[in-house]
């Protein structure tokens, strides 16, 4: 058994959410260390409400995914260093993980604790959150490590709308700080490499690289820029919005104030506030 280490260049979240699905499909004996940055995007969690949990009104643009794992809302920059870890399920569980990134962390002197929402803290204050997912005999745990993200931007794209009647997993927020507030010396290389020295040490395995070229699905690339997994996927639910109540089911208005649509059409939150 190795550590395959993966360094992707790709600043694309579509790209490089398909790349974590790919390596999660395969009949793995490896354990697969992936480290990976996006341009602006909102992610929601597997089970949320993209319109819940993103303010549309906001300046800034950015795109919209939906990832395999469940959880809150995150947004990702260039400042935003992701770090994935799929492995066979038997073989490594997230609180060894949670260990390790934790002993890298400290060997920096960025003095962190994991919380009970499994969130990495520094005093009160996050920079760190993740998510999980198992499919078959694999096991993924992903996680965002703020290193130098814009904190506004975050704050302003992120605002749950309370409209929403849904059972979809609702985030829930925390005060957040910047790696780099707390060691303005930190960059991303001595974070990739304390944690890739860490996993090896503590596992007792080399470690190899091997390029991202290797995982691309085209497919699977397609899917995550899909409005029917996008949006599609949302859980259903209900919202009023001037004097009407709409039903939406896989994201298609099935019903307004309990009278059923002949044709489904797209649920266009945006669209429908300006005509409110």
């Amino acid at each position: 058994m190795n550590i395959n280490l993966i360094k992707s260049k790709n600043t694309n979240i579509y790209n490089n959410l398909a790349i974590e699905e790919y390596i999660l499909n395969q009949n793995i004996k490896d354990i697969y260390l992936l480290f990976w940055k996006a341009k602006d995007s909102v992610v929601i969690g597997k089970h949320q409400n993209p319109w819940r949990e993103i303010n549309f009104d906001s300046d800034y643009n950015f795109n919209i995914a939906r990832r395999i794992s469940g959880g809150g809302a995150v947004y990702h920059d260039l400042g935003n260093l992701n770090y994935s870890v799929i492995a066979p399920k038997n073989y490594l569980n997230s609180d060894e993980i949670f260990e390790f990134v934790l002993e890298a962390l400290n060997n920096l002197g960025i003095d962190s604790y994991r919380n009970y929402k499994n969130d990495l803290m520094h005093k009160d204050f996050k920079f760190s959150g993740s998510a999980f997912c198992i499919k078959k005999n694999n096991f993924l745990h992903h996680g965002t490590l703020l290193i130098d993200s814009n904190i506004e931007k975050i704050k302003e794209t992120l605002k749950i709308n309370p409209a929403f009647n849904t059972h979809a997993t609702i985030s829930k927020p925390s005060e957040i700080i910047n790696i780099k507030e707390i060691n303005f010396c930190i960059d991303d290389d001595m974070i990739m490499n304390n944690i890739i020295n860490v996993f090896s040490k503590r596992l007792k395995l080399q470690t190899q690289l091997i390029e991202t070229h290797y995982f691309r699905d085209n497919e699977l690339i397609k899917k995550h820029k899909s409005w029917e997994w996008i949006y599609g996927r949302t859980p259903k639910f209900t919202v009023e919005l001037g004097n009407n109540i709409y039903q939406i089911e896989n994201g298609y208005i099935i019903s307004i104030n309990e009278k059923n649509m002949n044709k489904k059409e797209k649920f266009d939150f945006k669209n429908l506030l300006l005509n409110v």
